[in-house]
């Protein structure tokens, strides 16, 4: 309403605090940040989303697909699909409040905002006004794909503000006309077909028009003004940009030759003492920084040097006779860094160097050059390379000539002091190397700095990497072939990489190091429920550590890419059969750090997953795991060490490469039925009707690129799973397929193991790499803390369960059941710790207890299967139970996992689910003795049992006589069930207890009045004595008694009878027996 206002200034109010709401400034805050790191192809939307229940089939594990909090088809603007009178009336106020509650950007664009804003740009209004409703048709169109369409069908709206691009070219305009560029960007980035029709209605060229004026010199911009290069340089930032867009889809290429002269002055490096004298610094580099960045972008369109051939899409390419003369100009960055004056204001940023010139200047806006510059060349050194040239030791694909920019970009790197190299006297500015440089600036306080710098050194390495594998080809080619005899020759010869490992060494232990201490943050954002990770409503950035929409997570993931580089670059784990203890330590620390990066990936990284996956399961990477079991298994003396066959390994790493990518990094595709009902997007509500659309779980799981991969810049939070959950690497042993187990699940499509035989195999899998970690992380040669050790060990005991369900093909193969016991082995030990309070986790530094969520007020009870698993987990225990009976015939191993679920410092109402479960299956007799139990005996035993739900099942079963063969056969069941109610019924002094201890007294003896087979029984219960901590591992009867404590025992009995005749006449006969 306040927009339809009559009063400008109520107008202005009302549009500021939409813009506000929208997080508009903030978002573009992150964006700008995005922009400037060159890291990702795509950006992406920020409509907020939540995550799918999880669900039986996949072991109820957390990190299921995202959904969009509103459903995309209920943003229906006013009158664009109700034009007639019949559907006039169904749109109501109440439906538009319900789209507005779960999605405050889709509720505006559902309310009509769009003309309102159409309307408001008509009637010329105020730049500040124009400005704000600007900013506000970015943040809707960053929104979501539904919001993109809404505003190119809006009729006018896009037209209106190119028209008031070309009005006023003022000073006082620029703000808007700023802002209208990037509009019509994020709309060409949200599809190609968006970008095509700018280009040929002539929007892209009326937008971008400003690259075309030649700035004649330096001196001429800078005496332009101070307000005006400013708001210059921001605006050419964001044409520049645009065209780069266009690039992209491999439109507007051949305008290179066009706009080239104006590029000309930001391509070259400038005098820096100049800049910064005339405080223009970061007005210049920005926009050179932005032109390096177009022309990466151009070179993705280079076909390749030696094939020459290029998709026949109708898209233009780029011409090899332009790349010279740009790799020129990149080398004279290069040759820059030797520059004194550069020199000085590095010294000066890492606080070597008191030069009041450069006081208050940061060198962040040029890394940020450097940054472009050398993706640039690595993209166009990425196109010489030829495709079909895998690795470096591959005997195809040779360069049958070196283009001469490659040897001149690598001599000027070795020569500028980019890296220090053995043998090299001192560094051409007297301090150290640009990589040594980059990591001191990386560890400091500043998000930008420090994401510029780990930008760089991604550039540096990268550049390294492709030159070293070129100039290798080419000596395969013509082994004869001498560039010089000068050092810097010498090295770039040898290989660069060769020469200066022992400082990538050093670089790579750094970035290991930074990702095992930043995962955790990242990991404690997520919040399961509606609004999510996404700032839609302004909040999903405001969580603790930063949240996804943040430098902080931003610069987390950046680094993380980065490691995975190195580590792709350098073999990182011994060939040795018995690696030494250095080795182990450095191995378990760059295996933790992947692990780490797994967690902090984001929407964007799917390709840094699969990355990190191919590091994690190569064949020598699972060798060391298998060295870690085999030295846990032989400190554990219950087992044999038996080593996997590399053959085995094999298996393991395809089997689990193909299950992790299926499970995580899938999209989920819209099945052709919803799509045909759903496509028109013209479903409307019933009138007064607050039930929107159900937003349907059916749908198909998919690996291929989807349409919107190939034709968008930007991708969705929804219908993808990253980032991982804590526990993902639990799910090969936490996925089942048979749909009847599956009570509670939905989705009846997601079956991602089809036959049993792959499902065992998965499973068998799974299993070693999962004891793998875990024995891993029990070394305590590392300092560094594992994910591993971070998942709540209720996740971890549940996953065990959840093999079960699918029968004993895993516990019938010898050396998979070995491994199954190991793992409850380990468990066990990790409970033991829990339980008395000495922690396996490493402290993180920032004291967040990622085992808090699995722990009760009195910490008592931290496994909380029904609290935090699913709160339908007795269903589950149910199904575990009728396996256990059915197919098991006693199993030790599966008996120790069910019984698990009487560990005293289980939730309560789990433990009794399971013990009714068992009593109803008549199955107690089948659980194994207490001293084969998963952890130690006083677990199960202490503290004394106080439920007195349970008691009361406890004396029900005992009554029932499904108790009778667990006391033959010497079952857990059976010494649970004497101690507790022995301690309960003899040992409690609660006066509030009186009446259950009264209760429970009374129903034994009526028992045993009935049934003089329970005789010894109640014997044993009275001669129970509670055994000490020492005892407790080794005895289920307790300790001798002396006559007084039997005295006082039936004394007990005697009083809980209150002068019942018939009881007493029983408790008489005990004594006498006695």
């Amino acid at each position: 309403m306040s927009l339809d206002d009559n009063h400008s200034s109520v107008v202005l109010a009302c549009a500021k605090v939409i813009q506000c709401v929208l997080s508009c400034d903030v978002n573009e805050n992150f964006f700008e940040m995005l922009e400037k790191t060159a890291t990702y192809e795509k950006e992406i939307f920020t409509a907020p989303v939540f995550r799918s229940k999880p669900e039986i089939d996949v072991g109820f594990l957390h990190g299921g697909f995202w959904k969009y909090n509103a459903k995309p088809s209920n943003i229906l603007p006013v009158g664009e699909d109700m034009v007639d009178d019949e559907s006039e009336g169904k749109h109501t106020i109440q439906d538009d409040i319900v789209v507005g509650g779960q999605d405050f950007a889709a509720g505006l664009v559902r309310m009509g905002i769009l003309p309102r804003l159409l309307y408001l740009l008509e009637t010329d209004p105020t730049a500040a006004l124009e400005e704000c409703i600007l900013s506000i048709l970015v943040g809707i169109a960053r929104h979501s794909p539904r919001c993109v369409n809404a505003i190119m069908k809006c009729q006018r709206l896009v037209e209106t503000v190119v028209h008031r691009f070309t009005m006023e070219d003022t000073i006082e305009s620029y703000p808007s006309k700023i802002k209208s560029v990037s509009l019509l960007r994020v709309l060409a980035q949200s599809h190609m077909e968006n970008c095509l029709e700018f280009i040929k209605n002539g929007a892209f060229r009326t937008m971008t028009w400003h690259l075309y004026q030649h700035v004649s010199s330096l001196d001429h911009w800078v005496k332009s003004g101070r307000e005006n290069r400013k708001l210059s340089s921001a605006l050419m930032v964001e044409q520049l940009r645009f065209w780069k867009v266009c690039i992209h889809y491999g439109y507007c290429v051949s305008y290179f030759s066009d706009i080239f002269p104006t590029l000309c002055l930001w391509l070259n490096p400038p005098t820096i003492e100049k800049l910064v004298q005339k405080s223009v610094l970061c007005e210049f580099v920005s926009i050179s920084k932005e032109a390096y960045l177009v022309l990466e972008a151009l070179a993705r369109r280079l076909p390749n040097l030696f094939s020459q051939e290029h998709a026949g899409d109708n898209t233009e390419i780029w011409s090899w006779s332009c790349v010279g003369p740009m790799v020129d100009l990149a080398i004279k960055w290069i040759a820059l860094k030797t520059d004194p004056h550069i020199s000085k204001l590095f010294e000066w940023q890492n606080g070597t160097e008191s030069d009041s010139v450069f006081q208050d200047i940061s060198v962040t806006p040029l890394l940020w050059v450097y940054s472009a510059v050398l993706r640039m060349l690595c993209r166009v050194l990425e196109r010489v390379i030829p495709e079909d040239s895998d690795n470096l030791h591959g005997s195809v694909g040779l360069v049958p000539w070196l283009p001469e920019f490659v040897p001149k970009v690598g001599l000027e790197i070795v020569k500028n002091g980019f890296l220090s190299f053995s043998g090299a006297s001192a560094y051409p500015t007297g301090g150290g190397s640009f990589i040594e440089e980059l990591c001191h600036l990386r560890q400091q306080s500043n998000y930008e700095t420090s994401l510029a710098s780990v930008c760089c050194l991604h550039g540096v390495v990268q550049v390294v990497v492709n030159i070293d594998k070129l100039i290798w080809l080419a000596k395969s080619h013509s082994p004869s072939q001498e560039y010089s005899v000068s050092r810097e020759a010498k090295i770039l010869e040898d290989g660069i990489l060769k020469g200066s490992m022992v400082e990538l060494r050093n670089l790579l232990n750094t970035f290991v190091k930074l990702a095992a201490s930043e995962w955790h943050i990242v990991q404690s954002i997520e919040i399961f429920g509606r609004g999510g990770p996404a700032p839609g409503l302004g909040v999903g950035w405001g969580a603790s550590g930063g949240g996804f929409w943040s430098a902080a997570a931003l610069l987390r993931q950046i680094d993380g890419g980065f490691l995975i580089n190195l580590l792709e670059t350098f073999q990182f784990l011994s060939s040795t059969v018995t690696p030494m203890a250095e080795e182990m330590t450095f191995s378990m620390q760059r295996i933790n750090s992947v692990l780490g990066v797994c967690l902090t990936a984001g929407p964007r990284d799917k390709y840094i997953v699969e990355k990190a996956l191919n590091i994690l399961l190569q064949v020598h990477v699972l060798k060391f795991l298998d060295f870690c079991i085999q030295h846990f298994l032989h400190l554990n003396k219950r087992f044999k060490p038996s080593a996997y066959k590399e053959d085995d390994l094999l298996v393991f790493s395809k089997t689990l490469a193909s299950h992790f990518r299926n499970r995580w990094l899938s999209m989920k595709v819209k099945s052709k039925d919803m799509v045909r009902n759903s496509s028109s997007g013209n479903q409307t509500f019933k009138k007064g009707s607050v039930a929107l659309d159900t937003i349907y779980e059916d749908l198909d799981v998919s690996n291929n690129k989807t349409c919107q991969e190939c034709t968008s810049l930007v991708i969705e939070w929804a219908q993808q799973r990253l980032p991982l959950p804590m526990h993902w690497f639990l799910s090969p042993i936490s996925t089942i397929c048979d749909s009847k187990y599956a009570g509670l699940q939905r989705d009846q499509t997601q079956n991602f193991v089809q036959d049993p035989h792959d499902l065992l195999e998965t499973v068998k899998a799974g299993l070693f790499f999962n004891l793998g970690v875990e024995a891993m992380s029990t070394f305590k040669s590392s300092n560094a803390s594992s994910p591993v050790q971070w998942v709540p060990l209720v996740w971890k005991l549940h996953s065990l369960s959840v093999i079960l369900l699918v029968g004993m093909g895993v516990l019938e193969e010898e050396k998979s059941r070995d491994v199954f016991e190991a793992l409850q082995d380990i468990y066990g030990q990790l409970l033991d710790q829990s339980r008395t309070g000495i922690s396996a986790d490493v402290s993180l530094g920032n004291n967040i207890d990622l085992l808090s969520e699995s722990r009760n007020k009195d910490n008592t009870e931290f496994l909380m299967f029904q609290s935090e698993i699913h709160e339908s987990y007795s269903t589950f225990i149910e199904t575990l139970v009728e396996q256990f009976s059915a197919i098991s015939y006693g199993d030790s191993i599966f008996g120790r996992q069910v019984a698990v679920y009487l560990h005293r410092h289980v939730e309560a109402p789990t433990r009794l689910a399971a013990w009714n479960v068992l009593t109803n299956a008549c199955v107690l007799d089948l659980l194994p003795p207490l001293e084969k139990c998963i952890g130690k005996a006083e677990g199960y035993l202490e503290p004394v049992e106080d439920n007195c739900d349970i008691l009361e099942a406890y004396v029900k079963s005992w009554s029932s006589g499904v108790l009778d063969r667990a006391a033959a056969r010497g079952s857990v069941a059976y010494t649970l069930v004497i101690h507790h109610l022995s301690s309960f019924i003899f040992h409690s002094h609660a006066v509030d207890q009186l009446l259950l201890r009264n209760k429970l007294v009374k129903s034994l003896l009526r028992d045993y009045s009935r049934k003089q087979h329970h005789e010894g029984m109640m014997m044993n219960l009275i001669r129970y004595n509670k055994p000490s901590a020492s005892q407790m591992s080794d005895q289920n009867g307790g300790s001798p008694l002396e006559r007084s404590s039997i005295d006082k025992k039936m004394e007990v009995l005697t009083e809980a009878c209150e002068g019942n005749s018939t009881l007493l006449t029983e408790v008489n006969k005990l004594k006498s027996s006695l």
